[in-house]
């Protein structure tokens, strides 16, 4: 059970409601734990749409997607197993990440993952961070960069407030098509 409770939408300021709709967030258990500060929820998710805005929606979701699997953050994996599937990421290749197998992806994303580990680790290397250079520009280096020390940030918060999974256990790191469609059907 998490340290901190799951808020209902009625115990949280009126003045925050937008931000719980369908359109907007939903019902994620990390924004309901996050509306004990509903002030800080709402300025995280403004530098976080920032952010996302200067990536593709599939390179984000690849970023994160490694954070969580470097981490073993089973809670942002399981998550974004279901957000990165309409964002173009298919499930054979969420496998390969679970695996720690980037060989099957193109050598651009090739290169975004090996950096999105290295930063993740905290060992980015001239070879590594020259590599993602050369396909990369530098202001998507920044947005890559803050977008995996976000998530590093958040995989340890989620661990401290040890956070539920929505809908059930655990997806797995190499989930089969059959098991993504049951869980997020």
């Amino acid at each position: 059970m998490t340290r901190l409770d799951l808020l209902d939408i009625d115990e949280i300021p009126e003045a925050y409601h937008h931000l719980f709709t369908d359109d907007y967030l939903g019902d994620r258990h990390i924004f309901r734990v996050w509306a004990h500060n509903p002030e800080v929820l709402e300025a995280t998710l403004e530098y976080l749409n920032t952010l996302y805005d200067q990536l593709t929606p599939r390179t984000k979701e690849l970023v994160i997607l490694t954070v969580a699997r470097t981490h073993q953050a089973r809670y942002e994996w399981h998550q974004h197993v279901d957000i990165a599937r309409p964002k173009g990421v298919e499930t054979g290749e969420m496998r390969a990440i679970g695996g720690n197998d980037f060989s099957v992806f193109p050598d651009d994303e090739f290169v975004l993952l090996q950096y999105a580990r290295a930063v993740a680790e905290g060992n980015v290397t001239d070879q590594i961070h020259d590599a993602l250079a050369a396909v990369y520009d530098p202001s998507e280096i920044v947005a890559i960069g803050l977008i995996v020390d976000f998530y590093v940030g958040l995989c340890n918060y989620v661990a401290s407030v040890d956070l539920p999974f929505e809908g059930g256990e655990f997806v797995g790191w190499t989930p089969s098509d059959e098991r993504v469609a049951d869980f997020f059907a």
